[in-house]
């Protein structure tokens, strides 16, 4: 019978025995109090409120952010056989409505439920009657001010706690600066809290920066010495093929990993490496969920970070199985001046935030007070061009919008254009002889992608016209022509973006609102973007302590193994040879004490005694009756 955490963690999820805190968090939500738990990245923070909430009657209200990481989790449950749902804010009302019955009556055991649901009365109605046992705040440092990715829709949460005052409450993050804990605390109303909080220190994990203007040739040598799993971290989608292909002509195995790819493209990419049949996964910061592959022996950054949580929490999926390994970023002299003015020139003012938001609802076409819960196939390129807007800034923008809870902008890239020819080649060229205008478009699908007559292909427009000039409007009709003929079944869909307005179209009321978070938020990546500098630029000091002292906690000592550490360490040996050759050549003029020889030399005592140690230990000198050394 299972009747233990231990019980349940075995059962479920097939460990035996836990890892550090997590029993004591278990046991804190048992005994019904208020938590807080800071467990990096890798640390099992789940665990911690799936397991008391198995072990007591009722559901465990789940109150996450990001709608593919709730849907990640729910997968991982129902595939365990646990009753799990995700409540998102995608639901219509009727849906929502149903899922919420599903929930009071259908044997749950959690409820993943965003933020925004919490502005719902229907939400917080029907929260008052279902038997809840729990309520778990993950990613809990967004309801902070001062915590990267603020979203004021967790302030909602305290009417939960108004609502089931008695209910426990689990605050969980992967990282929180000490600010950003007290920030938290406060804003959740957690009653006395048992403040849980695991150590960022990887002891297995070697942190290394090099600076190199030939990034490829250095990663090549990274890959072909450390030839076990790797991730290598780019910044853009188009650069993971290339750097991909690259590996691949150079003999190492690889994959690649972007959010435009298809669910089947990227879980057949994902396979690839997981299954070792490629060593390397090149992605963007899109791969990361679910990703607990334990043999990682290196993840490699081409360019920095903006944040050192996002670094961290990447840099952290090396050495799972708790063996050597190495989290690498390669900077180029280039790099910081083109991060600085990447991220300063693309953070928003309030002036751009409000004029992408009208005219987005005017591209839109929502009506003033009107658009609320509706949901807009969106292409940004044209958006942006239509406009003549920064495209970088107005994703910026965007996304604060979407933080706010204006919108919810939506990259899931559900839709692609795809195509499948009805003819074999023959029958084509024929086709292409009595159709000449089709010729160009034909011949660049048929040369760029790959087996084109033997499946399905998804073609990219803008791709086809940046290489032919051909334009969109010219290709579609090729296309649906084609189809019309029947040469290829055509699914035609030119966006791969949507957003939901979450309220209606209020123009200056919405951002004056909202505008007062924007240039706090704004600050707060300045000082994130300079603390990424800091841990890339400074000589002085171990590149562990630094990433530790910034989230709050401080090293007695080096680790020893990252970069400065090593470099330290040749230093010495390299100075230490020098300064052997130093003492021997004074003491073949003649003998000489200890405190002679550290006034010729210039030296400190430290490293002179310890340089008459290893000559002694060598037996290149011996020391003499009257406490002079002397060469043997």
């Amino acid at each position: 019978m299972v009747t233990t955490p231990l019980d349940i963690l075995k059962k479920y999820w097939d460990y035996h025995s836990f890892r550090s805190l997590q029993e004591e968090i278990i046991n804190s939500a048992i005994q019904q109090k208020d938590s807080f738990v800071v467990l990096p990245t890798g640390g099992g923070k789940s665990v911690c409120y799936q397991i008391p909430a198995m072990l007591q009657d009722g559901v465990c209200l789940v109150i996450s952010p990001l709608i593919a990481l709730m849907k990640d989790q729910v997968q991982n449950l129902q595939k365990k056989g646990i009753k799990a749902i995700a409540l998102d804010s995608s639901l219509n009302y009727q849906d929502l409505d149903r899922e919420l019955n599903n929930c009071l009556y259908g044997s749950y055991k959690f409820m993943y439920l965003s933020p925004e649901r919490l502005q719902s009365e229907l939400v917080l109605q029907r929260l008052k009657n279902i038997n809840i046992n729990l309520i778990a705040v993950d990613e809990a440092h967004c309801i902070s001010q001062w915590g990267n990715d603020f979203r004021p829709a967790y302030k909602h949460i305290q009417k939960v706690r108004d609502l089931i005052p008695s209910i426990p409450i689990m605050a969980l993050t992967g990282s929180a600066k000490p600010k950003v804990i007290d920030d938290i605390i406060v804003n959740l109303n957690l009653n006395q809290p048992e403040l849980f909080k695991g150590s960022f220190k990887r002891k297995n994990l070697a942190y290394m920066v090099f600076n190199t203007e030939n990034k490829q040739a250095k990663l090549l040598q990274i890959l072909k010495k450390n030839t076990q799993p790797s991730i290598v971290y780019v910044r853009n989608r188009k650069k993971t093929k290339q750097l991909s292909e690259f590996l691949q002509e150079q003999g190492i195995t690889a994959s690649y990993y972007h959010g435009g790819l298809t669910t089947d493209e990227k879980e057949l990419h994902f396979k690839l490496w997981s299954t070792n049949q490629a060593q390397v996964m090149v992605a963007t910061n899109a791969f990361g969920m679910g990703i607990d592959k334990a043999d990682v022996k290196t993840v490699i950054h081409l360019t920095p970070t903006e944040n050192i949580e996002n670094y961290y929490q990447e840099a952290g999926r090396a050495g799972r199985d708790n063996t050597k390994a190495y989290a690498i970023i390669l900077k180029s002299n280039d790099d910081i001046l083109n991060l600085k003015n990447q991220q300063f020139s693309a953070l928003p003012n309030k002036t751009d935030l409000k004029n992408v938001y009208k005219k987005l609802c005017s591209y839109l076409r929502i009506a003033y007070q009107e658009g609320e819960h509706i949901n807009y196939d969106f292409n940004i390129y044209e958006f942006c061009k239509h406009y003549q807007f920064n495209i970088t800034k107005t994703i910026n923008a965007i996304t604060f919008l979407d933080r706010q809870g204006v919108l919810k902008f939506s990259k899931e890239f559900k839709h692609k254009t795809t195509i499948h020819f009805l003819v074999d080649s023959y029958n084509l060229i024929r086709y292409i002889s009595t159709h000449k205008h089709h010729n160009t478009l034909l011949n660049f699908i048929i040369r760029s992608y790959g087996g084109a007559f033997e499946s399905t292909i998804t073609i990219d427009l803008n791709f086809i016209h940046s290489k032919t000039r051909i334009s969109k409007n010219e290709i579609k009709e090729q296309l649906i022509a084609l189809e019309k003929n029947e040469i290829i079944k055509l699914q035609l869909f030119d966006s791969d973006i949507s957003i939901t307005m979450l309220e209606p179209r209020e123009d200056d009321k919405t951002i004056n609102r909202i505008s007062k978070y924007l240039e706090q938020q704004n600050n707060l990546k300045k000082e994130q973007l300079n603390a990424v500098i800091n841990y890339l630029e400074n000589t002085t000091t171990c590149k562990e302590t630094l990433l530790l002292s910034y989230f709050g906690e401080h090293l007695n000592t080096p680790c020893g193994c990252c970069s400065f550490c090593v470099a330290e360490k040749i230093t010495l040996k390299e100075s230490g040879i020098i300064l052997h050759d130093k003492i021997i050549t004074l003491l073949k003029k003649q003998p000489m004490t200890s405190t002679k020889l550290e006034q010729q030399l210039e030296c400190s005592s430290e490293n002179l005694i310890t340089a008459l140690r290893s000559l002694l230990d060598a037996s290149k000198i011996k020391l003499l009756a009257n406490n002079k050394y002397t060469v043997n």
